[in-house]
Parts: C-alpha cells; structure tokens; sequence
C-alpha cells in the first residue's frame, strides 16, 4: 500500500522492497560511473533497513532471483563469455568459481538493449 500523509508517503510491503531494490540500483550505477555514493540514498536505505518488524511476514533480507551465467546469456541472447563480463554489473556474485546474476537486473538490461536497437 501507498498512502500520502501531508509531506510524507507510507509504504508498506512489496513497496518497501521495491523502493529497497531501486536504491541499491542506483547506487551500483552511481559507482559503475564513477560517482560517489548518494548520502541521500543511503540515508533513506538505513531508514529502511531500520524499520524492524512490519506487518509482512518475515523474508530473507536479500531474496534476490539468482540465475547462472547461461540463463543470463540466453536472456540476453549473448554469449556466455558476454553475460560473465557482465555478470557484475548487472548485481552478480560469485559463489563456488560460478557467477549467479539477478535476473531482474538481466531482464532491465536485455529490454534496455531493445529499446536501444529500436532506435
């Protein structure tokens, strides 16, 4: 739920962690160019972090869909050497020598190239 209280906005849930994932995107983007972590965005991601029990039930803190480097290169329609020079751009970890990617940061990236294709 998203609700506007005079200056402020509640979230609740799914909301709380999509706000999470977005501001964990933008500061690997931010490093990936170079910049500077945003004090902002981690000021709003340790209010987050600190809002303690909520109405949800309770979920890992990290539940990350994790995909091997060859779904990844098929999602991209890359190789697999490609998808693994990717891999930590687009929020991999490498766990036992295999690169596991997320597969939403593939899927924002794969239709990220599409629209640059169409253009």
């Amino acid at each position: 739920m998203i609700a506007r209280v005079e200056h402020a906005v509640l979230l609740t849930g799914r909301e709380i962690e999509a706000v999470g994932y977005a501001i964990k995107l933008a500061q690997r983007v931010r490093a990936r160019n170079g910049l500077p972590v945003s004090r902002d965005l981690a000021a709003l991601a340790a209010a987050l972090a600190a809002t303690g029990q909520s109405d949800s039930p309770g979920q890992p803190e990290d539940d990350t869909d994790f995909i091997a480097v060859s779904a990844a290169a098929d999602l991209l329609g890359a190789s697999e050497r490609t998808a693994r020079r990717l891999a930590p751009r687009l929020g991999g970890r490498k766990i036992g020598g295999r690169w596991l990617v997320d597969r939403q940061a593939v899927a924002e990236h794969a239709a990220g190239q599409a629209r640059m294709e169409e253009t």
